[in-house]
């Protein structure tokens, strides 16, 4: 096999590793690599190297429309990431920081364009990760990361899924074991209106609205919570994202028999486009066979396993499978999970 040019002693294949120093290479060399957090796996690149940047959308199929979280080391480096840095910013990251909290603030002219989609604003978190935090650190500059699968596709929990993603590409990941949360972060867009904060909850996360609510208290702050019109500031806003190798089908009716769930699905889904805003659909030519997709009924465990399940049990022999919605399902610790299968599904069934 050919080496590579700027690190003769790896081969051109994708390999994990846990030596911090040839992560650290890569990315000073303009090149990606694959980094463990909290929440998922990413695929990162320096802030100011365009070249790497416009490599992680080039491998993952990501439109330039969707923007990318910028990870950084200390609460001093996002500060240089903003023009206003607010009380309520410097309270929400002592509080949540490192930890799956995504704050979008308006940007400086040292993000770039390509890590916000041309928008005005940047969502900054810091992982609560030891390995990347020290890579963070030692680069001496932010990592812009998305989650290291294809666009679209199921996010990544360990290494070993993002070297099943890119199998033909080279790509270093720092291997630091499985996710501990297991879903992308809570994105949390932060405006301002004189002395009063306008909050809004862009993506559902491990931390939740009344987590927000119950650290607030013990400051004096005037905000409100409102419902976002747009969730184009953030990641994951689409329709379909994170959708296994076969499709997914939520099931809301409780009368609904496998058998039934077989036939509506097999009389249903060759119904729907085959793209959706970008996004291909999954629909097999034939369909015979379908399972049940079953999450633990504590919503961490079932947020923990819900990415490595999906994906291992998307290599069962089955045409589809199929998730029920149960009462619990909907209740607030359950949003993100929920949120995460909707947008996985290619069909409800009500």
């Amino acid at each position: 096999m050919k080496k590579s040019r700027h690190f003769p002693e790896l081969l051109i294949q994708l390999e994990t590793v846990t030596d911090l120093n040839l992560a650290l290479e890569k990315l000073q060399h303009d090149d990606v690599v694959g980094i463990p957090t909290e929440t998922v796996y990413g695929l990162g690149a320096a802030i100011n190297s365009e070249k790497a940047l416009k490599k992680i959308f080039a491998i993952k199929e990501r439109p330039f429309f969707d923007p990318l979280i910028v990870h950084v080391s200390s609460k001093q480096m996002a500060q240089k990431l903003t023009p206003s840095w607010s009380p309520m910013l410097d309270f929400l990251s002592e509080h949540f920081w490192p930890g799956p909290l995504t704050l979008v603030v308006p940007k400086t002219e040292m993000v770039s364009s390509l890590i916000t989609s041309g928008l005005e604003t940047v969502g900054i978190r810091m992982p609560r990760n030891s390995l990347t935090l020290t890579l963070i650190e030692r680069l001496g500059v932010p990592i812009a990361a998305p989650s290291a699968n294809k666009f679209g596709r199921t996010s990544p929990t360990t290494a070993a899924h993002v070297q099943s993603e890119f199998k033909n590409e080279n790509i270093l990941v720092l291997d630091d074991g499985p996710c501990e949360v297991g879903l992308e972060s809570t994105v949390l867009k932060v405006d301002r209106i004189g002395q009063d904060y306008v909050l809004a909850i862009l993506r559902a996360g491990q931390i939740k609205k009344t987590d927000l609510e119950k650290a607030l208290r013990s400051r004096p702050f005037q905000y409100q919570f409102v419902e976002a019109v747009s969730q184009k500031d953030s990641p994951g806003h689409l329709k379909h994202h994170y959708m296994p190798q076969i499709p997914l089908v939520l099931v809301k009716n409780r009368a609904y028999t496998s058998q039934k769930i077989l036939d509506k699905t097999r009389q249903m889904l060759h119904q729907l486009p085959d793209e959706i805003e970008g996004v291909k659909i999954r629909k097999p030519l034939h369909i015979q066979t379908t399972k049940e997709f079953v999450l633990p009924d504590q919503s961490t465990l079932a947020a923990r396993s819900l990415y490595s399940e999906l994906r291992k049990m998307a290599e069962e022999p089955v045409d589809f499978l199929f998730f029920r919605i149960l009462d619990y399902h909907s209740r607030e610790e359950w949003q993100a999970v929920m949120d995460r299968l909707t947008k996985a599904a290619s069909l409800v069934l009500d």
